[in-house]
This record gives structure tokens, sequence and C-alpha cells, in this order.
């Protein structure tokens, strides 16, 4: 089997499991009547041991090599998976979903600079856009199934995502290769040409604020999600479905970015979509009926699809290094995941439920100024004589 579909393969399975870790670990843990400080930190915890070994185990595996980190990865995260499902205790919780991160820093990072070996320009944008389709197939199949597992036994999510880490690694022992790149056709080279961006336009650190911004306000308020579903008395399928229609909608913005191209010598709808999202997250703090909160969530995936995309696409175009940029990469999204619920959860806990929602909002629209700021002060300086 090619090693290419090997590792599409490899990222669904590893984020339908990552999404059947979280939700458990979450449900359960406001079940059992976490504060939303503690449901803060457990959707906290693990993203912030992510993004602080992301920017090392990327660097190493362009020593090391990718395979045998990334299976390093997948004995620790399978074996923290199960280990969650032996207890009910917040606290042990905690410190076993920052291990499951440490056995996913050795695993992204690797797959990443994996799949950008070799390529550029529009082969890389299609190659990261099948890998982007595969890995949201995994978290929205992940949400999906954890719910309806969990209705029928909280333990029954964390076996199953156990179980397909176990799979992960197991196929990727398989021996074989990427198969390597042909030269560009002609026309290819001219599509590739028209559509990079532009050097030293910030664009690459655009993104890189974008993706940040995004995954501190979505993981914010996901994490914060849970309370306000038990409190309203919506079940667990349908909580774990209306999560599943936000990695729907980030499925199809992947899709759409691949044929919609002008997004790659464009900033300002990078800048809508956040507002956009911002937007959505402000419907959450207001709504109390399923199909509204299913609408924002529509929202928030397509935005998160749009600087997810958008931060891999120009940090793999731009650098020479894969591995240290696809580290940087994803400890941006780490620290944006961990950022987000550690403080949402802290003001949920000082003033109310619907804060936190509120808060994510205006920290997002924030730091969408912050970009244009910067992109701003950068363009006026090089104009200068």
């Amino acid at each position: 089997m090619n090693q290419l579909y090997i590792l599409y393969l490899c990222a669904l399975l590893m984020d339908m499991s990552v999404a059947g870790v979280t939700f458990a670990i979450g449900r359960r843990a406001a079940e059992l009547g976490a504060s939303s400080s503690q449901l803060g930190w457990l959707g906290a915890v693990w993203i912030g041991v992510y993004a602080i070994l992301a920017l090392m185990t990327g660097r190493f595996s362009d020593r090391v090599g990718r395979r045998k980190l990334a299976i390093i990865g997948c004995v620790i995260a399978a074996s923290m998976a199960f280990a969650c499902s032996t207890t009910t205790r917040i606290s042990l919780l905690l410190i076993l979903s920052g291990l499951f991160g440490c056995g996913l820093a050795c695993f992204w990072p690797c797959i990443i600079a994996w799949l950008g070996e070799g390529i550029s320009g529009h082969k890389l944008a299609a190659r990261l856009t099948v890998f982007s389709v595969a890995w949201n197939l995994g978290l929205l199949a992940g949400f999906a199934l954890s719910g309806i597992l969990y209705e029928h036994g909280p333990k029954l999510a964390f076996y199953a995502s156990s179980a397909s880490i176990a799979l992960i690694a197991i196929l990727l022992l398989l021996p074989a290769g990427v198969a390597a790149s042909v030269p560009d056709a002609p026309d290819e080279a001219a599509e590739t040409a028209a559509t990079t961006p532009p050097k030293g336009r910030g664009f690459r650190k655009t993104a890189w604020l974008a993706n940040f911004s995004t995954n501190f306000a979505l993981a914010g308020t996901s994490a914060l999600f849970p309370q306000l579903m038990t409190h309203l008395g919506i079940s667990a399928d349908v909580h774990g479905a209306v999560l599943a229609a936000g990695r729907a909608a980030a499925l199809a913005a992947f899709i759409a970015l691949q044929l919609l191209t002008f997004w790659r010598t464009r900033l300002w709808p990078i800048w809508i979509a956040q507002l956009a999202c911002a937007a959505s997250l402000v419907w959450i703090g207001l709504a109390n009926a399923t199909w509204m909160f299913a609408a924002a969530w529509i929202i928030g995936g397509i935005v998160s699809g749009y600087a997810y995309q958008a931060s891999i696409f120009f940090t793999l175009e731009e650098m020479t290094e894969k591995g240290k940029g696809s580290g940087f990469h994803e400890a941006i999204v780490g620290s944006g995941m961990f950022f987000g619920p550690m403080l949402a959860g802290w003001v949920g806990s000082t003033h109310s439920l619907r804060a936190p929602y509120f808060f994510c909002a205006t920290v997002q629209a924030a730091l969408v100024m912050l970009q244009m700021l910067t992109v701003w002060m950068r363009r006026h300086s090089t104009a200068k004589p």
C-alpha cells in the first residue's frame, strides 16, 4: 500500500481518537460536577504539553526520522487513552490527558513534515487538502461516534480510541515510502506561480496569528460547552452531533479552499472570516436551542478550516526545514488551544455560565485588529525609501 495513503488513513484514525478521548474526558468531568475552571484545565493541559513538545519533536524528526518517532507517539497515546477509562478522578484525568498530549506531540509534527517533503506550490496544496479532509473526517466521526458510545457507557469511548491508535502504529510499521512527486508540467508551474503568496507581505505570520486566534476562541468555548449542554439537559449524542456539524463544515472549507485559490494571495478574507467566527461565539452565548448551537459551530468550523489550511500551507511553502516548520505550526495550534480553555474556564468560574463565549469572541476580534496593525506596520516600514 502506498505510504501516502497510509498517512492519510493514520491522520483520520488519530483525530477520530483525539475527538473520542477529549469528548469523553470533558463530558465525564462535567457529569461528575467539575467546575468551569476544572473543565478549562482539562481542555488546556493536554494541548499545552503538546504545544511545548511539538517545537522539539518536529526538529528532532528532521534528524532521527519520522516513522520511529510517530510510532513511539502512538504507543504513548494509546496507553493513556486506555488508562483514562480506569478512573473517575478529575485530578488523575488531568495528569493522563497531559501524557496523552506527549504522545500526540511525537506523532503530528512527524506526519505533517512527512507529507510536505519534496513538493511545493499546487502539489503541496493538493496534498495538504487531502490530509486536512482526512483528519477532519476523523474528528467528525470521532465526535459523532463518541457521543453514541458514551450513551452506552463512558468507558467505550476510551476503549475505541485506544484501539484506533494502536492500529495506527501497526499501519506505520508497514514498509513503504511516499511516492516521489513528478516535476510540474508547464501549465501546473504557471498556476503555481499565479497562486504563490508574495514574499515579505506578512502572509505566514498573519496565518499563524489567525490560527492562534481561531484555536484560542473555539477551544475555549468547546472546553466549557459540556457544562452548558448538561445545564440545558441536552444529551451526549446530540452534543456530539453538534460538534460533528462543525467538523463537517471545516471539511467543506478544506475542499473549497483547494478550488478557490484567491486566498493564497490576499489577506482580507482571513480577517473577515475570523470576525464571523467571533460573531458566532456571541451567538452561542445567547442561544438556547440545538439548531442555534449547530449554526454557530458550523460557522466556527468553516473558519477553523480556513485558518488551519492557511497556516500549514504558508509554513510548508516558505520553510525549507519541514520538521521545524510543522512543529512550529502545531505549536501555534496547541498554544491557542491551551490558553483558550484555561482563560475561558477562569472567566466562567469568576463570572457566569455564558461569559466565556463573549470573552473568547472579544479576544478573537482584538487579535484580528492586531493582525491588521502588524501587516500595516510591516508594509509601511518596507515602503519607506
